[in-house]
């Protein structure tokens, strides 16, 4: 699976309700080059679980990615080392992506598993954080623009 072309959707703001298509590889490209400074609530939005068509709910999903979005809050990881995240990612063959996220922890991209909630477990435990797990197992749970020059991805 080439992760990078897989097409996913995206809103323009947490308002929009018309979800448009893109590539994980353009979201990725983006991240790298916008140092975004608007509220996060007012930035694009990807929905990395699949394409949505006529609206942004779960019912709405006409294709699933086969990837799960993993969170890493900082309100549950105080002390979140970045760097070592990055690293413990590249030791994981299932993980494709990680980066900073908008509000200043974290997310990546995985190949999504037969059992999210032991995924979820796994990836808990493997990355040495704790997860917000309601955001990986939403199907139409939206991911904010965020930067980061330097993201890991699994090439």
């Amino acid at each position: 699976m080439n992760w990078q072309t897989q097409s996913v959707s995206m809103l323009d703001c947490v308002r929009s309700t018309d979800p448009r298509t893109i590539t994980l590889g353009a979201w990725v490209r983006a991240t790298k080059q916008s140092n975004l400074d608007t509220p996060k609530r007012e930035r694009p939005a990807l929905m990395p679980h699949g394409m949505f068509v006529g609206g942004r709910c779960a019912r709405h999903c006409v294709h699933e990615s086969g990837l799960i979005q993993f969170d890493i809050d900082l309100k549950d990881n105080p002390h979140l080392n970045r760097a070592q995240v990055k690293r413990r990612c590249a030791e994981l063959p299932e993980v494709y992506f990680c980066a900073n996220s908008a509000s200043g922890g974290m997310w990546g991209l995985a190949k999504r598993a037969k059992d999210v909630q032991d995924q979820i477990y796994w990836l808990q435990h493997a990355l040495g954080v704790k997860l917000d797990d309601q955001n990986s197992k939403s199907l139409a749970a939206l991911r904010f623009a965020s930067y980061d020059p330097n993201p890991y991805e699994h090439i």
